[in-house]
């Protein structure tokens, strides 16, 4: 239902990103058919009017191609839509006008979008136009003693075409990530900014959700050749904005406008804030090579193994073209390793692509805080060359001292080299960075596990849930839970649904100690079914054998787990469920192998 735009002035956006009432709709359409490119071609302005009014009146299940052929343009019930590609022809058409209205006729001035997006014949309406901004600090807006935390939020897409998105937040990132450079700030991390895109929220809230003192957020406006980007900075608590700004550039000056964002609100924290210390560093040059790359890392971000899948290609097509671009390089090693940490292909098979491209990123970029992060990572992970992996965090995070994920992986190294109380006080840190990231919880959770905090596992997994009901990392975590727990009907319970490999694994595990031999032995038939048809790790049938005490089995796919590089099996030394190992002498050999403490 479309409602007017709120006029507060504590909203999570400006009122862009508020919904536009059918009576601007309307007088945006009048204007839409009555410029010069619409009003000659009767049909276009049949078909628009349709979409919109229906739209309007929250119609859009008849939005489909077989009713607009015959209400739009007079087709009959025999209406084949094989044969006949009037409505998609129509549609191309209408897109195209519709760009060209916004990107180079009337619509450049105009306060209301109204777009279609490829693919959907439902029309969406956006605010185009902008309140003036506040400049300077507003009476009785003041930043707090001591470290600040601050937010970027996503950016709006106010662009004509909405599939921009991907551009939009590459802004909101590339700014986040230049303020991760000044000591002295909590900057939160990306994935928890992320969580409010799209909402319509009190700012307070988002505040105390984050733990933000500080909220950066804006709007971004491209058409063709043109960007129109407007930041403002807000205090979280009273809702005053202390600062704000309008940027008219060219789209080949947006690396100029992204440095100045993030340097003008790092000097305005300076300013009330003397510890606040560094410089913020300027992005890529290149700007096709830039926005190549923003499309990569929104799939990256995705984490589904299709969209790795399609990163990865758009990358190697991105360092055909530019050999020396950096961020494509560990872009490239971090898809591949996330495709390795989800089970989807085999670790041993991707690390020679991971190990080059992740030392090629770090050779091209050794200043940034990401590739360092990416090369300590595969050193950990798939290397086990521990010592190096740490220098690696420790420089990444003397870059950045608040990039998240250096802190993350540092915690997890540190915790699989039996650091206990250090991989808590760095996971702890992490989650500061990044409040809502279901990871990280889940990830908490799993210490507690190990710690036998088995209460604070729970309430930390459920917390996991509660920001992503189907993540498959605490799915495990909790079944490994429930197992040390001798509640095996709560590790059928929730496992049983899963086609994960280790997840069949651990369930087979829990017929087995339930007594349910025959059981256990049909979830190690699954596993070699789907070992047929694609990646199956060994360590799936070694929780299996551990569970139905055949140790030599066990042994064997633990040692098999290591060279293929499953990267579970580096928390060996510390994973509860492989105490019945410890005290047979191969047990150590395996540590040997992952160079970790006896």
């Amino acid at each position: 239902m479309l409602t007017p735009p709120s006029s507060s002035g504590t909203s999570l956006a400006s009122s862009e990103a508020d919904p536009v009432p059918a009576t601007a709709v309307r007088d945006q359409l009048a204007r839409v058919l009555n410029s010069p490119g619409f009003v000659a071609s009767v049909r276009l302005c049949r078909f628009l009017t349709h979409i919109v009014n229906r739209t309007i009146d929250g119609d859009i299940d008849s939005l489909k191609e077989f009713s607009i052929a015959m209400e739009v343009f007079d087709r009959t019930s025999e209406y084949d839509p094989n044969i006949d590609a009037i409505v998609r022809v129509e549609a191309r058409r209408l897109r195209a006008k519709l760009k060209a209205y916004y990107e180079e006729g009337p619509g450049t001035v105009d306060p209301v979008l109204i777009g279609m997006r490829p693919g959907s014949y439902v029309p969406i309406f956006r605010w185009l136009d902008t309140q003036p901004p506040k400049q300077g600090l507003e009476m009785g807006a003041t930043i707090p003693p001591g470290r600040t935390s601050i937010a970027v939020l996503p950016f709006v897409n106010m662009s004509p075409e909405p599939e921009q998105d991907y551009f939009c937040d590459g802004i909101s990132e590339e700014i986040t990530n230049s303020l991760t450079r000044v000591s002295g700030l909590n900057v939160i991390a990306r994935t928890s900014a992320f969580h409010f895109k799209g909402a319509s929220i009190d700012i307070r809230e988002v505040g105390e959700r984050l733990g933000a003192d500080l909220v950066i957020e804006g709007s971004v406006r491209k058409a063709a050749e043109q960007l129109r980007i407007t930041a403002q900075a807000i205090q979280t608590q009273s809702g005053h904005h202390i600062w704000s700004e309008t940027f008219r550039r060219e789209l080949k000056d947006v690396f100029a406008i992204q440095e100045e964002i993030a340097q003008s609100v790092a000097d305005l924290l300076r300013l009330h804030l003397p510890e606040a210390q560094g410089a913020v560093r300027p992005s890529a040059p290149d700007l096709d090579a830039y926005t190549r790359y923003l499309r990569a890392r929104f799939l990256i971000h995705q984490q589904s193994p299709e969209a790795l899948h399609a990163a990865l290609e758009q990358l190697r097509k991105l360092i055909a073209a530019y050999p020396d671009y950096a961020l494509a390089y560990s872009g490239l090693a971090a898809a591949s390793g996330l495709l390795a940490q989800f089970g989807v292909v085999s670790g041993r098979d991707v690390y020679p692509e991971v190990k080059a491209n992740a030392e090629r990123g770090y050779a091209l970029d050794p200043e940034s805080g990401y590739t360092c992060t990416v090369l300590g990572a595969l050193r950990a992970w798939f290397e086990h060359r521990w010592d190096e992996a740490g220098r690696m965090f420790d420089r990444a995070l003397k870059l950045q001292p608040s990039h998240a994920p250096a802190h993350m992986f540092r915690a997890m190294a540190l915790l699989c080299q039996g650091e206990i109380k250090a991989a808590e006080a760095g996971l702890r840190r992490s989650i500061e960075l990044d409040p809502l990231s279901a990871s990280d919880c889940a990830r908490m959770a799993y210490i507690h596990h190990v710690k036998g905090d088995y209460q604070s596992a729970a309430e930390h997994l459920q917390q996991s849930f509660e920001l992503d009901r189907d993540y498959s990392e605490a799915r495990l975590y909790e079944g490994l839970l429930q197992f040390q727990l001798q509640r095996y009907d709560a590790v059928i319970q929730s496992l049983s649904p899963s086609v994960s490999p280790l997840d069949i694994g651990l369930l087979a595990a829990a017929y087995a100690q339930q007594g349910s031999l025959s059981r256990a032995e049909e979830c190690i038939e699954r596993l070699h079914q789907l070992a047929a048809r694609q990646y199956v790790t060994p360590l799936a049938e070694g929780f299996a054998a551990i569970g139905m005490r055949d140790f030599d089995l066990a042994f064997k796919c633990l040692d098999e787990a290591i060279d293929h590089k499953t990267n579970f099996v580096n928390l060996l030394a510390m994973e509860p469920f492989f105490h019945p190992l410890h005290a047979d002498r191969r047990f150590a050999k395996l540590l040997k192998k992952l160079n970790l403490p006896q």
